[in-house]
């Protein structure tokens, strides 16, 4: 029984690791491939090594997306290689590191399944592809190792009409090849998936019009029309395990706004109402597919509401969406989990209900802060960019918002291109070039709201002054 009262997972760590101190051990320690003459700041080189942070229960599933991708994984707390090797296009590698932080380095990018998927496997998450994304045209994924419950299922939703072919790569044979109409959705069943156990299948469409659920349990935030976990328009099922039936949550994290939910099967409106300013609304609900539609941007989660001990984690939305944000609501069943991707980052924690702080503190770059307030809907609150989970016990799976980074350094690098030809630009019109130093030097005041506008304007993604800097410093390029 997937339900507990007393989680095990105890996370009393609090790492003192730097993003510089990330670095510098990234590199000390990568003796593969990847030591491509390798330098520290995104103005130092040309190209770009991925790398980023992520906390796991206990496991990490590596997705490779491209051939013969290097990868390394270092244990924070332990100062050490936990694991170092190499995954194809289409490749899974499950690394058994514990609980933790972990630092990730690799020369092409991947995606990244934390949790327990494989060792507890009553899990529900939404895939990610190797830029981060819910919405897009192929993803990979490696299935739990077995069927909890007659219940689960896979389910390919589509934002536009499209074709989609679903290939089982261990199999190595193509299983379904199926149109889908905008709006609509095809699953894959219980049945069918417990003959597949730990395969790996593929999702291939034209475009980036699809979204991938796997639903083994709940526990998730869903994605919404442009492929974020914020918007105006979700679908999603809303299942029947553990107990039969699940909770949807819809969060405000603005004005009170207007929200509807339809059921997909009947076309009946089940709830029509407002979601509170600064709140949630939830129902509880069995066996249905739903689309919900709100006049403001709002996020939505099927997970626990005031469930005490129900044994599960999931990543929270953040009120834009990334998983990487400086504002959350988030239901929990007991626990939370906050950590930091940037260094002097001042958090707190309130209870919504209450108005009760419970929790407030400085983090550093890869420090995780376990909070144990009990059940209840909580917000956070950071100036610089956290991730938050909520959850219970050591049962759950979700793709790790950690990998969103591979995106924001591809940009970074891109526009840290643009500068360096400005600064070399400006010193030619003196009748000189570039100095070493100035090359290297911080970004001055004018550079940091270039780039800013650069994130906003490129992937909707707002950054303060210091997470552009702090980026931008720690980056591995060559």
């Amino acid at each position: 029984m997937k339900r507990t009262f007393l989680s095990v997972l105890a996370i009393l760590l609090t790492l003192a690791v730097s993003s510089s101190a990330f670095g510098q051990e990234l590199l000390a320690k990568n003796t593969t491939q990847t030591t491509k003459d390798t330098k520290k700041g995104a103005l130092a080189g040309d190209k770009l090594m991925y790398t980023t942070y992520f906390y796991t229960a206990g496991e990490a599933i590596v997705h490779g997306y491209e051939k013969d991708t290097n990868v390394r994984i270092i244990s924070l707390e332990q100062n050490k290689t936990v694991w170092t090797g190499t995954v194809t296009r289409g490749e899974t590698k499950n690394v058994s590191t514990g609980k933790g932080v972990f630092g990730f380095l690799s020369d092409k990018k991947a995606s990244i399944l934390v949790g327990t998927p494989s060792s507890c496997t009553a899990v529900g998450y939404w895939l990610r592809d190797e830029n981060g994304n819910h919405r897009a045209d192929h993803f990979y994924t490696e299935l739990p190792s077995s069927i909890s419950n007659q219940d689960a299922r896979v389910l390919v939703w589509a934002w536009e009409d499209t074709k989609v072919r679903i290939t089982n790569i261990t199999a190595d044979k193509t299983i379904h090849e199926k149109t889908i109409k905008a709006g609509s959705y095809f699953e894959m069943t219980s049945a069918e998936l417990g003959q597949m156990n730990s395969n790996v299948l593929e999702f291939k469409a034209p475009k980036e019009s699809i979204a991938v659920q796997v639903y083994y349990d709940q526990g998730f935030f869903v994605p919404s029309r442009d492929g974020r976990v914020a918007g105006k328009i979700f679908y999603s099922y809303v299942g029947k395990i553990t107990e039969g039936s699940n909770d949807l949550n819809l969060f405000a994290y603005g004005r009170a706004t207007k929200a509807k939910v339809t059921d997909m099967k009947t076309n009946e409106v089940i709830w029509n109402g407002v979601v509170p300013s600064g709140g949630v609304h939830s129902m509880r609900l069995s066996g249905k597919y739903v689309k919900v539609e709100s006049q403001d941007e709002i996020s939505v989660s099927v997970a626990p509401f005031n469930f005490q001990g129900y044994a599960e984690h999931h990543f929270a939305a953040g009120i834009e969406g990334t998983g990487i944000e400086t504002d959350f609501l988030n239901t929990t069943s007991e626990e939370l989990w906050l950590f930091s991707y940037f260094d002097a980052t001042e958090v707190t924690v309130t209870n919504i209900d209450s108005g009760k702080q419970v929790w407030k503190g400085t983090l550093g770059a890869g420090n995780v802060q376990g909070v144990f307030p009990g059940a209840g809907t909580y917000r956070v609150k950071s100036s610089n960019g956290v991730s938050l989970m909520g959850g219970s016990a050591t049962c759950g799976a979700e793709y790790s918002p950690a990998g969103g980074m591979f995106a924001i350094d591809e940009e970074l690098l891109k526009v840290a291109k643009v500068i360096l030809q400005e600064r070399e630009k400006a010193a030619a019109a003196e009748g000189r070039a570039l100095t070493d130093d100035e090359r290297a030097a911080p970004l001055s005041k004018s550079e940091k709201k270039k780039v800013q506008r650069y994130i906003r304007d490129n992937l909707g993604k707002s950054m303060n002054e210091s997470e552009v800097q702090q980026r931008m410093d720690s980056m591995v390029t060559y």
